[in-house]
C-alpha cells in the first residue's frame, strides 16, 4: 500500500511539473490558457504597458482577444539566459504581416518546475 502511494504521489509530481520547453510551446502556438495554466499565483501579465487583471476566465478572454486581433505569424526567441534567484529570461518577438511586438518573459525555476512570473508583450513603435 505505501509503494502505492508513492507510486501516486510520484505520478501527480511529474504531470504537475512544467518545463521551459512547456512554456515556450504555449507561447509559440498563442494557447492562453495553457499560458495562464503556468502562471505563478502572483504573475504580471501587461500588454502594451497595461496590466492585465481579473479572475483567470477574464485574463484567458484578454489574452484571446489579443491573439486575435493581432494574428501572428510567429514566435521568435531573440534570447534567453539565466540571471539571479533562479530566473530564466526570454526576449523575444511576435510578428504579424502588420506589426512586431516584442515579448519579455521571466520565469521562475523551482526544482523541475518554471512558472511565469512576469510576461509583457509591448507594440514595437518604429523610428523613422
Amino acid at each position: 500500500m505505501i509503494k502505492l502511494a508513492y507510486l501516486f504521489t510520484s505520478f501527480l509530481f511529474i504531470i504537475s511539473t512544467t518545463s521551459l520547453e512547456d512554456i515556450i510551446n504555449a507561447l509559440s502556438i498563442q494557447n492562453s490558457e495553457e499560458i495562464i495554466n503556468q502562471l505563478d499565483k502572483n504573475s504580471d501579465i501587461i500588454i502594451n504597458d497595461k496590466k492585465i487583471s481579473g479572475s483567470k476566465s477574464e485574463v484567458i478572454r484578454s489574452l484571446d482577444q489579443f491573439f486575435d486581433k493581432n494574428n501572428f505569424n510567429e514566435l521568435k526567441i531573440i534570447h534567453s539566459g539565466n540571471s539571479e534567484n533562479n530566473i530564466i529570461y526570454l526576449l523575444g518577438e511576435y510578428i504579424s504581416n502588420d506589426d512586431l511586438y516584442k515579448v519579455l518573459a521571466l520565469i521562475k525555476k523551482n526544482s523541475n518546475n518554471h512558472t511565469i512570473q512576469k510576461l509583457t508583450i509591448n507594440k514595437k513603435e518604429w523610428l523613422y
